[in-house]
């Protein structure tokens, strides 16, 4: 597989995985939704706070990792794609592992599909470190 096609495919899927957090930053019901899964029926205001300063800012992470990832389809190099697909494949390992620790920790701070599509993502730079192509 072309790593190129896998850094747009990945660019994709964190978008995917970070889109709960951009709703709920524009849309007060699904973030009330998301605040009360975390939180339960009658959340503080300090904690509809702290949450929407997380939605912000892991929200902006994950836009800011985008964009690097699709920076990076400018480089030419097979061996330096790979150097970085490994590279992206730590980046989204920490991003991931929180959602996976509560995951298997039997208190999911992220839904099933979002903790899914960090794995793939995962495997997919892996994939590419190891046997992408032009």
């Amino acid at each position: 597989m072309k790593i190129k096609t896998i850094f747009w495919t990945c660019s994709c899927l964190i978008f995917i995985q970070a889109l709960p957090l951009y709703l709920s930053i524009f849309s007060p019901e699904f973030k009330m939704k998301l605040v009360s899964d975390a939180f339960g029926a009658n959340p503080s205001a300090d904690a509809i706070n702290i949450f929407e300063t997380f939605a912000l800012v892991v929200g902006l992470i994950a836009l800011g990792m985008i964009f690097i990832i699709i920076g990076a389809t400018s480089f030419k190099d097979l061996e330096t794609l790979k150097r970085v697909s490994f590279l992206f494949f730590v980046l989204a390992g920490f991003f991931s592992l929180p959602d996976l620790i509560g995951f298997l920790k039997g208190d999911p701070t992220a839904p099933l599909p979002v903790i899914i599509l960090g794995l793939v993502t995962m495997g997919l730079f892996y994939f590419g470190s190891k046997k992408g192509t032009l």
